[in-house]
């Protein structure tokens, strides 16, 4: 039997986006639980780390997204077909959560100069 997929995470796109779009691109159905963020402090010590979002497979809780990506891209064929290319997609995988932390950085920051000195590196 195929296994059985629940991902948990708030109703926002953030760090459980990439996992919906494989599971879209794999046409995987799973429930996609997603919480509001005042449940959030009730949740938390139930889920491995205390953190979010968690993947559940037929029951047994992981997370880090990264890993629950590289995990599914693996089941359903996405991740290469031998080690170089599996080295290339975890290196753009990589890459774009970098770059993803730097746009963070720079869109939250709020004085101005600082803001654009960001920018600028």
């Amino acid at each position: 039997a195929p296994s059985r997929y629940k991902l948990i995470y708030f109703n926002a796109r953030g760090r459980a986006e990439h996992i919906r779009f494989i599971f879209a691109y794999a046409g995987v159905e799973y429930t996609d639980h997603r919480i509001v963020k005042e449940k959030w402090p009730e949740i938390k010590r139930s889920t491995p780390f205390g953190m979010l979002p968690v993947l559940e497979v037929d029951g047994k809780a992981v997370c880090q997204s990264n890993a629950v990506a590289r995990f599914l891209a693996r089941q359903y064929n996405l991740a290469g077909k031998d080690e170089w290319e599996a080295l290339q997609c975890d290196s753009l995988v990589d890459t774009l959560g970098d770059l993803k932390q730097v746009l963070w950085y720079y869109r939250s920051e709020q004085d101005p100069i600082k803001k654009e000195e960001r920018r600028a590196t």
